[in-house]
């Protein structure tokens, strides 16, 4: 059984009641619903607040969900609908240092010595920086495709719109990063 049939699976006994079912179901989501709202509120605290609204949105909607997408695509629809709740300032960058080695990875960027790791740190203040220039949902675009490893499909249906509009929000979305890298004095982003 795929993790997705799992997924359904627990969901569809959360519905019926079952708190054990929705337990797993939380675990398995809360890291990746917490670091997307961390990313749509830039804040620590708005964003425990948008987990915490998130999970209980749906244990209250699980017997609604309608089952023609991923369960963690419908979780971070939820979040990002509870971010926008909380009137948020959304134009905020995420600092999640966890996160941002996970993204500054995926660009290529490492470090196994202490110069390296000086350098390591220089790099995710930039990204940082970089990052603060994105709109809050080219930031949720550029989180969910290249962090949380969703499809062009499920980011679609979490920012409400089209997979040609969320591959052309990434693609200006990834040129702008490149271009606030390279005016920071970083020649080496991709």
């Amino acid at each position: 059984m795929s993790d997705a049939q799992a997924d359904h699976q627990l969901l569809t006994a959360a519905a019926g009641g079952d708190r054990g079912a929705f337990a797993i179901l939380v675990e398995r989501y809360q890291g990746p619903v917490f670091h997307l709202a961390r990313a749509l509120t830039g804040d620590r605290v708005a964003a425990e607040d948008v987990l915490q609204d998130t999970f209980l949105a749906a244990w209250r909607g699980a017997a609604g969900f309608r089952g023609d997408g991923a369960v963690g695509a419908w979780l971070y629809a939820i979040a990002r609908h509870a971010a926008a709740r909380r009137g948020r300032r959304a134009d905020q960058v995420a600092t999640d240092d966890r996160s941002l080695e996970q993204l500054g990875a995926a660009a290529g960027w490492g470090a196994t010595d202490v110069a390296a790791a000086a350098h390591q740190a220089e790099d995710r203040a930039a990204l940082e920086r970089a990052l603060a220039t994105l709109s809050a949902d080219d930031r949720a675009a550029i989180w969910m495709h290249h962090v949380l490893d969703q499809t062009f499909e499920d980011t679609a249906r979490v920012l409400g719109c089209s997979v040609a509009a969320v591959k052309s929000r990434l693609h200006r979305a990834r040129l702008a990063l490149a271009a606030a890298l390279r005016e920071g004095g970083h020649h080496d982003a991709r």
